[in-house]
This record gives C-alpha cells, structure tokens and sequence, in this order.
C-alpha cells in the first residue's frame, strides 16, 4: 500500500463513485513505483464492501476506460490465480522524467577557449594578464561626470552607472531585491488565515462530497454519519495545539472520512450499532391501519423470519406486521400504511430491514421504502 498511488486514483474522474472506489481499492495494494500488483476479486470486493459480480464490472468498466490493465494469471494446475492489475496511465510523483541540464562552458570574445593562450601555463584568472581575458574592466573606466561610460568601455554597473535598473540602496552598489509577492506578509497571511472550528460547523452533506468519500460513506452504517461529525467537533475543540486550527475544516472533514472508513466498516460488522436509539413512538391521531399481505410471496416470509431475529417483537407487530413486503427479483419495496409508520420504521430500523433482505435476496438487492395511499 503507498499513498502515491492512492492519492493518484482519488485524482481521477470515473464518472461513478463505486467505479472510483473499485479504483482506489486496486490502488492500495500498489507500491509507489506503480508496479503490477496481484490482487483477487474477491479479496477487492470484501475491500470495497460489494459483490464479486459488481467488482468485475466496475473493473471492466476501468479497463474501458484505459485506467486498468488486468491479466488473469494461471497456476500450473490450470486453474485460475490471482489477477494481475497495473495502471498504464501512473507516473511515480516526484521523479523526474528529463535529463538534468548540461553546463556550458562561458563563451569569452575570442570564443569558448582563449586562443592565444593556447598551449601556454595556465593563468591566474583573478588577477589581470596580458591574456586574461576574464578580468573585469577596472570601474575607473566609468565617467561619474556622464550619464553613460565612454564609448569603447563595456557596460559599468558602478554607482555612477545610471543604466542599472532598479533603485540604487543608499551607500551600496547592489540593486534592491525585489519584494515577495503578496507583501512583506505574505508568508504570515497563509499562518494567519487558520481558525479553530466554528460554533455552527455542520459536516458536508453526503451528496456534496468528492466522489471518493461519498462512495465510502455510502458504506457506512445508518447513523455513523452523524456519529463521525460528533466525534470530530469534539475531537477539533478539545485540540489545544497545531491541530486545533485549519485553513479549511470541510477538507479536515473529508480525511477523517478516508482515515476513518476502516475502523467504522470493522465496528459495524462487529455490531456496534451506530443509530441513535429508536424513540418510543407518539400515539398516533388516528388507529394504525393493516394492509393486505396475502399477496406475499416465499421470499417476503424468508425476510419476515430473519427480521424477527434482530428486531424486538414489538416492533415487529407494532409496525412491520403492519406492512406490506413487495419482492420483485432482486427489489424488496416496503409499503407502510402511513407516513407516521414509514417514518418511524426507516429512520430506526433500515439497517436491520437491509440485512434481513440481503440474506435471502443477496447483496445487490436494493431496498425501497413506500406508503400507501388509501382513497
């Protein structure tokens, strides 16, 4: 795993949030060098918490894209191993892929090499010989009584050499440099600019963030959400050093989604049921209604019997006895007799209503929610 390559998946556009998760999933077992990793599907799909089915297409879909070259590599038995994926597309950050400047040597007026001392002893380039040619012209040669030097002499740059550009500093010969942009406070303005977390911070809703983090909040389960964000603003105002200031709290927000997806994903399946409780329902104005589920089939009962081994039995005939469970194919709809019924039993208990439905329908069923209108 290198962050190199995984912050190089993040940058890219999918055009599908699961599309860019499988993506960064491949990323993780990649070195910084981008070399070819042996990965297999179904290892990447427990990674990124989908079917191997949908892990295949979503790879596919990469491969089309031009993103991902996979290999199927074959044992000597003639089964199938482990695939080979590599990124055609990634360059390792930081290495430099043109050759370093060449020196040249400094050209002097007769040329690259001073020719009448050709074949003779060195000499001493600091001090003035009969062919030094390197010696600067003495600053005598500058009339301090004209705005220019004397013909024939080369260009002086002495105090009295009004063609240097720029401010002469009082009592030097040296041109000012130049100011930092920004100010002589520029460099303290980016210091100055973090803040601690505002009293009203409120995390980004799900839909507005990058599709990376969304794609890995979708994962998360119902009310972890909201527990992160608890987390985090007490986490950032209890931080009494650097830490307690930001630039910007909305992007501190999103790595602690990335670093925190691991260990909310571990606590779910370990069941830490991160929901607040489920309130004591307010006795509704009028009687809850039973709809008709004579019309159901194998399938809805199978769901009903894994429902009552997570939800209390009150629940069950207080609401979900109430209900109407539609299966078509891989889609279970539940249809609840009022919105008081479809509120309580979605905000509470879709995480249950979920889990019971992906053990009978499989876990790219898709769960809706519905009320029935009575006339």
């Amino acid at each position: 795993m290198s962050w190199e390559t995984e912050n190089w998946a993040r940058q890219q556009r999918t055009g599908d949030p699961v599309t860019k998760a499988v993506l960064v999933g491949i990323a993780n077992w990649m070195n910084p060098e981008g070399e070819p990793c042996r990965v297999s599907m179904r290892r990447l799909a427990e990674e990124v918490e989908i079917s191997v089915r949908t892990a295949q297409r979503h790879v596919q879909q990469l491969e089309r894209m031009g993103m991902v070259v996979k290999e199927a590599a074959r044992r000597e038995d003639g089964g199938t191993g482990w695939n080979l994926f590599s990124f055609p597309t990634y360059r390792q950050p930081g290495v430099s892929t043109t050759e370093p400047a060449r020196k040249v040597a400094p050209i002097t007026p007769e040329g690259p090499r001073n020719r009448r001392n050709r074949g003779g002893a060195p000499h001493d380039n600091m001090t003035r010989g009969e062919d030094d040619n390197l010696t600067p012209t003495p600053m005598s040669d500058c009339h301090p009584s004209t705005s220019d030097c004397q013909a024939g002499t080369p260009d002086c740059q002495g105090v009295h050499d009004n063609r240097v550009m720029g401010e002469i500093l009082k009592g030097s010969t040296k041109t000012p440099l130049s100011p930092p942009k920004g100010g002589a406070d520029a460099g303290s303005a980016k210091k100055d600019s973090k803040s601690r977390l505002p009293d009203g911070w409120e995390p980004v809703p799900i839909a507005e963030l990058p599709p990376a983090a969304q794609a890995k909040v979708r994962q998360w389960p119902a009310g972890a959400y909201a527990a992160e964000a608890e987390t985090f603003r007490a986490t950032a105002r209890s931080e009494s050093g650097r830490g307690g200031y930001k630039l910007d709290w909305n992007e501190a927000w999103i790595s602690h989604i990335n670093r925190s997806t691991v260990r909310v994903l571990a606590e779910a399946r370990a069941g830490v049921n991160h929901a607040p409780a489920a309130p004591t329902p307010a006795a509704p104005a009028e009687p809850l209604r039973s709809l008709d589920t004579s019309t159901e089939g194998k399938a809805a009962h199978e769901i009903r019997k894994r429902l009552a081994k997570t939800v209390e039995k009150s629940v069950r005939t207080g609401f979900f006895d109430r209900c109407r469970f539609d299966v078509r194919t891989d889609t279970l709809t539940i249809v609840t007799p009022s919105e008081f019924v479809f509120n309580y039993l979605r905000d509470g208990f879709e995480r249950e209503a979920h889990r019971a439905m992906n053990s009978v329908l499989g876990p790219d069923a898709d769960l809706r929610w519905t009320i029935d209108r009575a006339d």
